[in-house]
Formats: C-alpha cells, sequence, structure tokens
C-alpha cells in the first residue's frame, strides 16, 4: 500500500552571510490538558475502553496517565449507567459494555473537582457488499488497485472513516457522499507489486458532521492521515465539555459506532 509523505524542506543559503538572524523554537512549551480518547467501535475489545492522560511536549516519550477519574456511561435511552474500571496505561474498562445501534449515549468524567460531559449517538456503517481487485494499475502499471463497495443511503448526507491496514501497515481515511449520495460507493485503495498475497483488513465507520470535521481538522494538522486515535495535535478542540470550566476544555473526541469489516488477500 503506498503512502503519501509529505515532507517540509527549509532551504539556507551559504552565498549571503551579510545578514544573520538566530531564531529560537521552544518546542516545550507547551498548554498542559486532559485528553480524553473515547472513540468506540461497537463489539470490538480493543476499541471498547476510555483513555484518559495530560498532553506532553513535542519532544516527550511518555505521558502522565490519570488513573484516579470515575467514568460512566449513561445509555439515555434506558438510562443505564455503565461504569468503567481503571485497569492500566490510563484506559478505563466495562467489558460488559455493549452499545444498541441507534442509541444516545452520555459519556460523563469525574476528575480533579471537574466533570467533563459529551454525547454521541451509535452509527451503523452501510455492509461491506463486494471486493474487487484490478491489476496492472497505478502510475506504474504493475500496482493492484482494491476497490471495496459499499450502498451510500440517498436519504441522509452520510460522512465515513475507513481503515486499512496489514502487518506492516496502518492508514485512516475520511470520505463523505456529497457526489455520490444514493450511489454504490467504493473506497479504493492501491497495493505495491511485490505486495501479491498480502492480507489486508478493511473497515467502514458511518461517523457525524461534526466528527468528520473534527477528523479533518486533525488530518491537515498532522498533514497526513495517521491514526486519528492518537495524541491530539495542538489544542483542537473535540465534543467533550469541561461543564465546571468551559475556558479549559479537554482534548479528545467522544463517538460510538458500530463499523462494518472484511477481509481480503491480495490475488
Amino acid at each position: 500500500m503506498k503512502k503519501i509523505l509529505y515532507t517540509l524542506v527549509i532551504a539556507c543559503s551559504l552565498f549571503f552571510t551579510s545578514c544573520e538572524d538566530v531564531i529560537d523554537l521552544d518546542l516545550n512549551q507547551y498548554e498542559k490538558r486532559v485528553v480524553i480518547d473515547a472513540n468506540i467501535f461497537v463489539g470490538e475489545n480493543n476499541y471498547n475502553k476510555i483513555r484518559l492522560y495530560y498532553s506532553a511536549p513535542f519532544y516527550a516519550t511518555s505521558y502522565e496517565y490519570i488513573s484516579t477519574a470515575t467514568v460512566t456511561i449513561k445509555d439515555l435511552n434506558t438510562n443505564i449507567n455503565y461504569p468503567f474500571t481503571y485497569t492500566s496505561n490510563g484506559n478505563y474498562e466495562n467489558n460488559a459494555f455493549n452499545p444498541n445501534v441507534l442509541n444516545e449515549y452520555e459519556l460523563n468524567i469525574s476528575y480533579d473537582g471537574k466533570v467533563y460531559k459529551a454525547f454521541s449517538n451509535v452509527t451503523q456503517a452501510p455492509i461491506i457488499q463486494n471486493v474487487e481487485q484490478i491489476n496492472n494499475a497505478g502510475f506504474s502499471g504493475k500496482d493492484y488497485e482494491i476497490r471495496f463497495y459499499y450502498q451510500d443511503d440517498p436519504n441522509e448526507e452520510d460522512y465515513y472513516l475507513s481503515q486499512i491496514k496489514n502487518d506492516d501497515e496502518n492508514e485512516f481515511n475520511i470520505s463523505n457522499d456529497q457526489f455520490t449520495n444514493g450511489n454504490l460507493s467504493y473506497d479504493l485503495f492501491f497495493a505495491e507489486e511485490d505486495q501479491l498475497g498480502v492480507t489486508y483488513y478493511y473497515w467502514l465507520t458511518k461517523i457525524d458532521k461534526d466528527y468528520y470535521n473534527y477528523l479533518n481538522k486533525m488530518f491537515s494538522n498532522a498533514a497526513a492521515s495517521g491514526n486519528p486515535f492518537a495524541t491530539p495535535t495542538g489544542t483542537l478542540k473535540g465534543n467533550i465539555t469541561n461543564t465546571t470550566n468551559t475556558d479549559d476544555f479537554p482534548l479528545g473526541y467522544f463517538h460510538i459506532a458500530k463499523r462494518e469489516s472484511v477481509i481480503y488477500t491480495i490475488q
């Protein structure tokens, strides 16, 4: 799978040195904020958890985890509260939490005298109907073009988050149906000619417009569609509010979705 690399090059002249300014960049200057990673995928244990920690300086190699918060998710359709218990590395888990599609949920976190809240409706991704492989594709004419087909809902304005990975790579992408509303749509990926026999795992998630805009800003800030569930870039504000002090907002996002998946091996 080919990656697009964005490289920033700073050119310095070696011939004109009559004026020279030295600029010191202190990348350790940052605004310390609570980070709440609350992206949940229904039925997937690896994503059935909430992670709390503090943001860190640019060169940091570790994070300060938050282990003393009270974390619950409330089903607003049934009024049932699901407590999440701290395990390790900032993670709070409840293996019995199994959200119902189309229900609305409220995230509640109490920590250090502050109360954080957010809301999410559970979205259901369309079924992946077919996978098509086209050989002799790409600019070289030697790559493999892989298409994952799904039916877009003509009655809704839809937004999508897709993920594709193998043993070496893991990429995310966002899209919308602005020009494909109601069509049999597809996600397109390219595999290189030496990846014959490589197995890919593909997931499709339906997301709401606000989450789409959030991820779009995050990808733009990072200059690449990396892992959207890693540490947020800068002070990008999500949908989680600090009800005690709205100016002291946390980083991160709360979103629950049921995604569809398929496994495909390059043939």
